[in-house]
């Protein structure tokens, strides 16, 4: 059992955390929770999961030998949407950061900032995805621990622009800010998208919309740690997805989180960087200064072109700081416009007769 994955139920399970949706009315109550988190299954050097690509585009579709990915147990078909044909389209005054670290985007530049638009659509498999789509896999229940929420994937196009030079609020972030619940505080993000991974994927904070709780959503995760509020698909933490661009571009050895040599997942609306377990050269990060949601301020380099000077990031890295495992769930800049798709009711509370089912 993964230690740290039990300390995160041991932490939030009990805290009533407002989730990706559900209608106040109508949720069943709240379900047990079982015991642990489990992560997406990393694949074998011989088990490919998706249809092989060219050789000069290595994806999740083929890996070499010492990079993991997510053994789903079903290859591709041809026609799946995956990071070797998903549209990306970046403009020739984008700066370097986002044109080094992003696929299935496009980004321009405008005098607001740097804006990336999306339809959304995760580049790889998923339970969540219709079932006569090429990217649709069966659910994994995991023993009988998981199961699926009613949502199901479907393209959102939406745009969000990242100040040029975010303007920070001024506050500190502590215990008494960070407390996973929605509506405690002027200064969290908002119940929906609010961030955009590398994969051009949504990124939700800690909590979102509803009564739910997090920590039984979590339970509905797919392989990549991810699952649709309505047919917004999203993550709320650490997720191979991302990963994988690091990987096709040639920046990481593996999309297992925790395990690469450089962790990246995207960015928030509100410019904050969203970090794993490395800083971007790959250097281990130094704790020491970190707020409540393992966030601090420094450059942001790959060790030879320095992209940011004295930027807000978070490090997600349940592994070795468990005592917040998600994405940032404050916003450390002002913003504007921060809020994306997936707000509002999504029904993803326990399934009907308490929590999920038993093995």
């Amino acid at each position: 059992m993964n230690t740290s994955r039990t300390l995160i139920l041991t932490l939030f399970a009990l805290a009533a955390l407002p989730a990706c949706g559900g209608d106040d009315d109508d949720s069943p109550p709240a379900a047990p929770v079982p015991t642990d988190i489990q992560t997406a299954d990393t694949q074998t050097a011989d088990t490919q999961t998706v249809d092989t690509q060219a050789a000069d585009t290595q994806t999740a579709d083929t890996q070499t030998a010492d990079t993991q990915t997510v053994d789903t147990g079903t290859p591709l078909p041809e026609g799946a949407l995956t990071l070797a044909n998903c549209e990306t389209s970046i403009g020739s005054d984008v700066g370097d950061f986002y044109s080094t670290y992003f696929k299935c985007v496009n980004i321009e530049v405008s005098e607001d900032g740097t804006t990336l638009s999306t339809d959304g659509l995760p580049p790889h498999p998923s339970p969540y995805y219709p079932d006569n789509d090429p990217n649709y896999v069966e659910f994994d229940d995991r023993g009988g621990s998981h199961y699926k929420n009613p949502g199901e994937i479907a393209a959102i196009d939406y745009s969000m622009t990242i100040p040029a030079n975010p303007v920070p609020k001024g506050i500190t972030i502590d215990a008494s800010m960070v407390d996973n619940a929605m509506g405690t505080s002027d200064e969290e993000y908002s119940a929906s998208t609010v961030g955009i991974a590398l994969n051009g994927v949504a990124i939700f904070a800690a909590m979102a919309a509803g009564n739910d709780v997090l920590a039984e959503e979590a339970f509905t995760f797919d392989l990549y740690e991810g699952h649709p509020a309505g047919s917004t698909y999203h993550y709320h933490f650490e997720t191979p997805g991302p990963l994988e661009v690091l990987v096709d571009r040639g920046i990481s050895n593996t999309s297992e989180p925790g395990a690469g040599n450089v962790e990246l997942y995207g960015i928030m609306c509100d410019g904050t960087i969203v970090l794993g377990c490395t800083e971007l050269d790959g250097s281990e990060p130094d704790d020491s200064d970190f707020d409540a949601q393992n966030g601090q301020i420094g450059d942001i380099s790959d060790g030879t072109t320095t992209f940011f000077e004295d930027r807000y990031h978070v490090h997600v890295c349940p592994d070795k700081w468990p005592d917040y495992p998600f994405f940032p769930e404050i916003a450390y800049y002002e913003t504007t416009s921060c809020v994306g798709p997936g707000g509002g009711g999504g029904g993803q509370g326990p399934p009907p007769g308490g929590g999920p089912p038993g093995p």
